[in-house]
């Protein structure tokens, strides 16, 4: 176990038997820098989002020692920008990936049973009208195959059974919907299903802090450090990178027996100094809205047919909000900085345009909209896809003749089938060594718990008995359970031991002092918009019009805490409300001024 400062143990949870909660934070950096500098590492991860978290799990877990590098914060780029779903992808049936939608059901699955406060389940409703082109048979039999291919000889189940409705009992249980439609006439039947909702980002992050933890020390992860080169040896393989510090400005090496790029849309140009100069990545661009959900009105989530295009998205219930998307576009067309993909307002009125038909009652405007996000799908080229969403999400890897692997494509509900691939990838081409143990070698033994999850039960009893059920309100408890599971435990300790950390930084919403005190402790986030954007979900689930004065509660926090100047917090602020306001700027063009009769 290392004795630096920035894995100190705070805590043990006993009811697992592991140590867990471990200081991780920015004022460590320059220790966990020179950590990096100062030895070989079994693997260095380029790509800080779900698949390199997954791959340091697997890592971790095998006793094998990592070196995780991003140049922009944790969960930067899709990993914080998604459907926010773990989900097996029921419209991959049409495309008949059966294989892949058995994969990512039993990931699901397993995401489920092992992280129930973040990987929740959302029921689905699936309606069929008598001119869609969702008709009744081929609603029916997805909703069944979808059930059978998540089952069947899986040790995780489904969290239900799915179910098929007739018109009129949707119209009971889900009034907002319209049962007869102009253009698709009058809904037959619906089928009902379950996938899972989740907080992307905050996945990552936990499986992260996880890896950290399984290493003992032993490996290490910094955000804001930027690869830009490679370290050859005498025959010209790659055993190292050249390492800018974004922070700082300085630079530094780092040396490991592999490098592996799973740096996602930015996975071409990571190669690029590698001497592979093959296009691999095509990014598409998707796009979500959020609103209030009492303004759509719906209970469950909604999957649905675009009425311009026949293409699948989703209307999701996310307790006071809906989100709805996503788009499937080609991104190079618009902008080649993967950095900074962005709502446009056609994006927006493509989304409105088929909710306010299949939600009359809705009729949302622009003056309806709480936030906005968009992200970059990194899918591998495929020669003959003719429209964006025909593209495989299935993975690759590969690697360059200088010996850097590259893994690419596929989705977050399957990364850590996606890990396991590759590092029997690595194994088999001598990448690595044989595993320590056998029982490393087995398929699926990563699939363990997460010491972070926790059910609802387990978490009421260990708070009773703490005596922390009456320091927060029931919808602060609830949020502190659902976002940070058993370290929810010490953040309520936190409120308990000094009552006003518990008060809502900004009112209606559950964010208080001690969840960021939390946060900076433990969750190395060294600026406001890794707060605001990927430690919690604030960005998208509070108004627009209410971000500065959240911003500035916040960075009164972080200020002292980092020793920031008046001047250093004003730049803080105004970087995060800048990006907000470059999110929502298509607010502010064009008013919708048209309603759907």
């Amino acid at each position: 176990m290392s004795n630096r400062p920035g894995w100190q143990i705070l805590s043990n949870c006993r009811e697992k038997g592991e140590t867990m909660t471990r200081k991780w934070n920015a004022k460590t950096r320059s220790e966990d820098i020179g950590h990096a500098a100062s030895k070989t590492f079994d693997l260095i991860i380029i790509g800080g989002g779900i698949t390199g978290a997954g791959i340091a799990r697997e890592c971790a877990l095998r006793g094998i020692s990592f070196c995780l590098l991003d140049k922009n914060d944790f969960a930067f780029g899709t990993s914080s920008r998604s459907s926010k779903m773990f989900h097996g992808g029921m419209r991959y049936l049409a495309s008949y990936d059966f294989g892949l939608v058995r994969e990512s059901t039993g990931e699901r699955n397993w995401l489920r049973s092992h992280l129930p406060n973040l990987v929740r389940p959302l029921g689905f409703v699936y309606p069929a009208y008598e001119k869609g082109k969702a008709r009744p048979f081929k609603v029916w039999l997805g909703v069944k195959l979808y059930e059978i291919l998540s089952d069947w000889l899986s040790e995780y189940k489904n969290y239900r059974k799915s179910r098929i409705f007739r018109a009129e009992f949707v119209e009971e249980f889900e009034p907002a919907i319209a049962i007869e439609e102009p253009e698709l006439g009058r809904m037959i039947m619906a089928g009902f299903y379950y996938d899972n909702n989740c907080d992307d980002a905050r996945v990552t992050l936990e499986t992260i802090k996880e890896s950290l933890g399984y290493a003992r020390g032993d490996s290490t992860a910094l955000n804001y450090s930027e690869v830009g080169d490679y370290l050859r040896d005498s025959s010209g393989m790659v055993r190292g990178v050249k390492v800018k510090d974004v922070l700082s400005g300085g630079a530094f090496e780092v040396r490991g027996r592999c490098v592996v790029s799973a740096a996602g849309a930015w996975t071409d140009e990571t190669l690029a100094s590698a001497n592979y100069c093959e296009q691999r990545i095509y990014p598409t661009k998707g796009v979500h809205i959020v609103v209030p959900n009492e303004r759509i009105g719906n209970r469950n989530a909604f999957s649905l047919i675009s009425l311009d295009d026949n293409r699948f998205f989703f209307v999701l219930n996310r307790y006071r909000v809906s989100v709805i998307g996503t788009t499937d576009t080609a991104y190079y067309p618009e902008s080649k900085n993967l950095d900074e993909p962005r709502c446009r307002k056609e994006d927006c009125d493509y989304l409105l345009r088929t909710v306010n038909r299949m939600f009359p009652h809705a009729m949302l405007t622009y003056d309806d909209i709480i936030a906005a996000f968009a992200g970059i799908r990194p899918l591998i080229k495929q020669e003959g896809a003719k429209h964006e969403s025909d593209v495989s999400r299935r993975h690759e890897i590969f690697q360059t003749k200088d010996g850097v692997v590259a893994i690419a494509g596929g989705k977050s509900t399957t990364f850590r089938l996606m890990a396991e691939d590759l590092l029997f990838y690595l194994q088999k081409n001598k990448f690595l060594g044989q595993f320590a143990k056998p029982e490393y070698s087995k398929r699926g033994f990563s699939r363990q718990p997460f010491k972070v999850g926790l059910a609802r039960k387990e978490f009421d009893r260990i708070a009773a008995e703490k005596g922390l059920l009456e320091a927060a309100h029931p919808e602060q408890l609830q949020y502190l359970y659902t976002q940070y599971g058993r370290s929810g435990i010490e953040i309520l300790e936190k409120i308990r031991d000094n009552p006003p950390s518990g008060r809502p930084l900004l009112g209606g919403y559950p964010h208080c002092a001690a969840e960021i005190d939390f946060i900076l402790e433990h969750e190395n986030a060294p600026k406001l918009i890794d707060i605001l954007c990927r430690r919690t979900e604030a960005q998208w689930m509070i108004w627009h019009y209410k971000q500065p004065e959240l911003a500035e509660a916040v960075a009164a926090i972080m200020a002292p805490y980092y020793g920031w100047s008046e001047e250093t917090k004003k730049a803080e602020v105004d970087h995060y409300i800048g990006y907000v306001e470059d999110n929502i700027r298509f607010l502010k063009e064009q008013v919708i001024t048209e309603k759907v009769d």
